[in-house]
């Protein structure tokens, strides 16, 4: 079967347009999405529901910008790495300067990932199978402290993430099993989840301090484009930003891809990471977006490279990949390659035409649509806004008690933003909290508590000292340092 073939271009442009709904929607993530799709999909065959499933992946994840552009309300867990700058720049610019500055890195991320899967990345693959848990500690932690570091009170940053840290324990430890800070309530055995605990800090807190300061949204969201001035401002603005920005769309896309295969990384720390390392040297919010935008959708591509040459999931979204290649009948592995190399190609094909064609394109209709829905009054938006804040909310785990958890969260974000500490980090510490403790008690526990074994190996070594200068770098920007350095030395004195 060619992939070519009406059915298998039917399942990508439906695939697309549903997982562009699920990413648009607080809650209803791109997970979410492939589960749900799944019983279906397996009826399909392989090259249709190949080309569905990447259809789905990849406009869900850059789907989850068009709420951040809108409300400043992240539709996935990744886009909340830059969704205040993303925000930001939709009230100074325009929301189509915005999308396109979502949709076009997007587009060239995943273009660049893709170059990274078509020619395999043995050597990034062989790097990653050296990874033992002391070298996903030091890069977690790594992650921690370029997040902590980036913003500009780094007191209330260390706080933000800290809370974020505590609200990811509770629930049962996951090296002991013991339940911790469950104050005797079953419902929170399993933890707050993380969806829930997103829509409320980044959703209802939104809603609240519309409520509380009755803000409207600038002239230049709602007035000044029409037709032509809107495709000027997604493709002809925002494409020759791109290229002025190209060295940055390169370094963010490369820097994607090698998270995106690490497996347990994902979109959401690459894009994390490679925000903050821009807030770090200073970028402009337009530079953070585009960063964070370009190795978001670059992960996408990379977490498949394991995937399918190793049979190890990059993420959860591949991990569901797995299962639904070993129920079709194919193992994943050299014997993809052997087997199905007809397959292989069309994975290629239809990540090309969801990166050229409907990435592109579908931002240009969010454009059109997006600035039209920027013209209801506030507080029918902000109502429709909590409306999908309680229904995402509930369509995660259907347990009522997750309503109760969106109140007290969404109260809780809310203050937090009116003391000014960064929502963002407590998000950043509820991702990389749990991972930064799984592995710090794997590595404990196999080592029966030897600290020194975090430094025996050579790989860990190096994280290790990169965690050391980047520390000693950031102070130094930040204290004027390395600028003392450069005068000469009657003015030092």
């Amino acid at each position: 079967m060619s992939f070519l073939n009406p059915e298998a271009l039917l399942a990508l442009i439906l695939g697309s347009l549903y997982g562009a709904i699920f990413g648009a929607i607080p809650g209803l993530t791109a997970t979410l999405a492939i589960s749900l799709a799944i019983p279906i999909l397996l009826f399909l065959g392989p090259q249709v529901a190949l080309a569905a499933l990447i259809g789905i992946t990849a406009t869900a994840i850059f789907a989850g910008d068009i709420g951040s552009v809108l409300v400043r309300m992240p539709g996935t867990p990744a886009s909340a790495a830059y969704t205040e700058e993303l925000h930001e720049v939709a009230q100074k610019r325009s929301p189509a300067f915005a999308l396109g500055l979502s949709a076009l890195p997007s587009a060239i991320g995943s273009l660049i990932g893709l170059g990274f899967l078509v020619v395999g990345s043995l050597g990034l693959v062989a790097l990653a199978k050296q990874f033992s848990s002391f070298e996903y500690f030091w890069l977690v932690l790594l992650g921690i402290i370029s997040g902590v570091l980036a913003v500009p009170s780094i007191l209330k940053g260390a706080l933000a993430f800290g809370l974020g840290m505590l609200l990811a324990t509770i629930g049962y430890d996951p090296a002991l099993g013991h339940p911790r800070f469950t104050f005797g309530q079953p419902n929170l055995l399993g933890g707050i989840d993380f969806i829930v605990a997103l829509i409320a800090f980044f959703g209802v807190s939104e809603v609240l301090h519309h409520l509380l300061h009755k803000n409207h949204p600038p002239q230049a969201q709602t007035e000044g484009l029409r037709g032509r001035g809107i495709f000027r401002a997604y493709f002809q603005e925002a494409g020759q930003f791109c290229w002025k920005e190209r060295g940055s769309l390169v370094r963010s896309s490369v820097l994607g891809t090698f998270v995106g295969f690490l497996p347990g990384a994902g979109s959401d720390i690459a894009a994390w990471i490679s925000s903050n390392l821009r807030r770090m040297r200073g970028g402009r919010p337009e530079q953070v977006a585009l960063d964070g935008t370009t190795a978001n959708n670059a992960a996408v591509a990379g977490a498949w490279i394991p995937a399918m040459a190793l049979g190890l999931p990059g993420d959860t979204l591949t991990a569901i990949l797995l299962g639904m290649f070993l129920a079709l009948g194919i193992t994943p592995g050299p014997e993809l390659f052997n087997k199905h190399g007809a397959l292989v190609t069309q994975i290629y094909l239809a990540f090309f035409l969801v990166s050229v064609v409907v990435m592109p394109l579908g931002g240009y209709l969010s454009a059109l649509i997006v600035q039209n829905l920027l013209r209801i009054p506030m507080r029918v938006l902000m109502g429709a806004v909590l409306g999908l804040c309680v229904v995402g909310a509930y369509a995660v785990n259907n347990n009522p008690f997750d309503l109760y958890l969106l109140a007290a969260l969404g109260a809780l974000g809310f203050m937090l933003r009116q003391g000014g500490f960064p929502l963002g980090l407590v998000v950043l510490g509820m991702v990389l909290g749990p991972l930064l403790e799984q592995h710090f008690m794997v590595s404990m526990i196999k080592t029966h508590w030897n600290l020194l074994s975090f430094f025996e190996r050579p790989l860990a070594l190096l994280l290790a000292f990169l965690n050391v200068v980047m520390v000693v770098a950031v102070l130094g920007f930040r204290r004027g340092w390395w600028a003392s350095l450069r005068l000469p030395a009657e003015e030092r004195a």
